[in-house]
């Protein structure tokens, strides 16, 4: 099997990024990863409009994983002050535990490094989801502290309300 290559998101990608995200975190196939955030929300997770925006941003995109043309996992990455910012990030559910997501994930760093001078990398993450705050410490990621109340106002599919999203920050 050949090794994953690694390009931004055009336009044209839309439609392939918000199936891919859908497919990691919420749709029937999430459920074969550990992405799934099917037990706290329904609906979608995205947009083509949200996706289009992102790829079209002077300070944001999506870095995308593809093996033989075909998508296997996404990333938004966005310029924060002095830091990159993470999001989105999606790895086809039948190829998680794979490695794939660490090499993408390295690949968004590079890239946040080169594109803006990055001195570290933030996301922030649904605090219940302890197994992928554990995976992104093993990565070299650390809770700041930080954070941010769930907009459960927007997001109308939640099917709980008692979480919310902690920040966590790799410093270069």
């Amino acid at each position: 099997m050949s090794e994953p290559t690694y390009r931004y998101a055009t336009p044209a990608d839309v439609g392939i990024v918000r199936a891919l995200v859908e497919r990691a975190y919420c749709g029937p196939e999430s459920a074969k990863g550990w992405a799934s955030e099917a037990g706290l929300l329904t609906g979608p997770r995205t947009s083509d409009d949200e996706i289009a925006a992102y790829i079209a941003g002077s300070s944001s995109g999506f870095l995308l994983a593809e093996r033989d043309g075909v998508l296997l996992g996404c990333v938004l990455i966005e310029q924060h002050g002095e830091d990159g910012y993470f999001g989105m990030f999606s790895i086809d559910p039948g190829l998680q535990a794979a490695g794939l997501g660490r090499a993408l994930l390295a690949k968004a760093e590079d890239a946040v490094r080169d594109l803006w001078d990055a001195k570290g990398m933030v996301a922030v993450v649904i605090n219940l989801r302890e197994e992928l705050i554990a995976w992104y410490e093993r990565r070299g990621y650390a809770l700041t502290g930080r954070r941010e109340p769930f907009p459960f106002d927007v997001h109308s599919g939640a099917l709980r309300n008692d979480f919310d999203f902690v920040e966590l920050r790799k410093q270069f």
